[in-house]
């Protein structure tokens, strides 16, 4: 993630409107490296340029108000229906009677990810046409380090310019003191992660995940945010009920104990997180001796010091996803399955394996949530290369074109959901992306 964010603007002159309106109409032009985000058919003058035109100070506004969940808030399962989040992540939703190009920043904490998508069907009433579909990713301190430079621009030309507007200088400030203060910082980011705008998130829920009284840990405690949202409260009580007692629930969860490395791997600057994952698995799987070989139940359950039924158990425990809850010292842990399929355990037990070796552990609770966040990432990625070698993947299913009796063979020899191999083969780039089902 080398490639630079460019936020680029060039006033014009302009007659009508107000005083902010005619100093701030500018052609704007937004690209990753050197894809322009913002390249359009202008429908009246049958031009292409790179550059809208529209106001770089409502553009400004929509920055500053939305700054903590475009920086923190990862997309969301139903991000294409939920209108409160593409209001905050859409700059379509700049507004002022422009014609915004559908510009997404969605954040995974690490990185932004950053999609062009343009509209389908164009309305007749509109000017132009957005072209260009761009799926891409800065790292958020690239974001941070462009968004707060174009923020810091705007206000300049404000002053220079004498222009008496309360509204923006006053919100920025607020947002660049925010971030100055340990706590407040804090505080937005929970906001952020749970789905709310500043100051709108019920007070006591965000004072429960910074005092968390049960000791699950600031880092658990945001991944359950980011999967919860405003339904946060009722995704932790279960959890909340398991940590408070001193006994499982019967056939509820199962005992065990995390397994260790003799060394934490160097990773090369630069690499993304699922690079790290797959280095992590390799590293895991040469120590323990486990080779290309497929990893049976028993000897997964060995290496949890568990009962080998806990892969084999239908019971479901009392959560709605997987967890790795610390029971005592020396790395104990009560591990607790929302799924009762073999394949999908072992993937979980994966997962909270991967966090387990990868994460500087601050509280009791390792989750595996569905958050796009780059935790969450990175468990994905552990697991599919610590239960489903690549190189042994490619062994085994020996064609470049696998159908479907290929990809299920191969999943019941390594012990995996046929899904998790077709995710594997287009992540590696042996599968065409459509074949996981998403929209290319």
């Amino acid at each position: 993630m080398s490639d630079e964010l460019r936020i680029e603007c060039k006033p014009l002159g302009r007659e009508t409107g107000d005083a902010m309106e005619r100093s701030f109409y500018a052609e704007i032009g937004l690209a990753v490296g050197e894809e322009w985000l913002t390249l359009l058919e202008d429908l009246g003058a049958h031009t292409v340029r790179t550059h809208l035109r529209g106001s770089v100070h409502r553009l400004a506004i929509w920055f500053a108000a939305n700054w903590w969940r475009l920086r923190w808030e990862p997309e969301t399962r139903d991000s294409r229906r939920d209108v409160d989040w593409r209001i905050a992540h859409s700059m379509a939703s700049a507004g002022g009677g422009y014609v915004w190009p559908n510009l997404i920043f969605a954040s995974d904490g690490d990185s932004v990810a950053v999609a062009s998508l343009p509209r389908l069907k164009t309305s007749t009433l509109e000017p132009i046409r957005y072209l260009n579909r761009i799926l891409t990713r800065v790292t958020a301190a690239e974001f941070e380090t462009k968004v707060d430079a174009f923020l810091e621009g705007v206000l300049s030309r404000m002053h220079s310019l004498s222009i008496d507007e309360d509204s923006l200088p006053e919100l920025w400030k607020t947002v660049l003191d925010e971030r100055r203060d340990s706590e407040a910082a804090q505080w937005r980011k929970l906001e952020a992660l749970c789905g709310y705008d500043p100051d709108e998130a019920p007070e006591a829920l965000i004072k429960a995940l910074i005092q968390d009284q049960a000791g699950l840990g600031n880092g658990a405690l945001e991944e359950m945010a980011a999967e919860g949202r405003h339904s946060t409260k009722e995704l932790l009580k279960p959890i909340l009920d398991l940590a408070a007692s001193r006994r499982r629930p019967a056939g509820g969860g199962f005992h065990g104990k995390m397994p260790e490395l003799s060394a934490k791997p160097r990773y090369e600057p630069h690499m993304r997180t699922w690079q790290q994952a797959s280095k992590l698995a390799q590293i895991a799987r040469k120590e323990w001796g486990l080779g290309q070989k497929p990893i049976s139940n028993k000897q997964f359950a060995d290496f949890l010091e568990t009962k080998p039924a806990v892969f084999s158990d239908r019971t479901k425990g009392p959560i709605s996803l997987p967890i790795a809850l610390q029971s005592g010292t020396s790395g104990s842990f009560d591990f607790y399955f929302d799924s009762a399929w073999a394949t999908s355990r072992r993937f979980a037990a994966a997962r909270l394996l991967g966090d387990h070796l990868h994460e500087a552990t601050d509280g009791r609770l390792i989750p595996a949530t569905h958050a796009k966040t780059s935790r969450q990432q990175f468990q994905r990625a552990f697991a599919q290369e610590f239960l489903c070698p690549f190189k042994a993947l490619v062994g085994k299913i020996q064609t470049d074109h696998p159908d479907d009796e290929e990809i299920t063979n191969a999943a019941d020899y390594f012990g995996v959901s046929p899904q998790m191999v077709r995710t594997t083969l287009v992540n590696k780039g042996e599968l065409d992306r459509e074949a996981l089902g998403w929209a290319a």
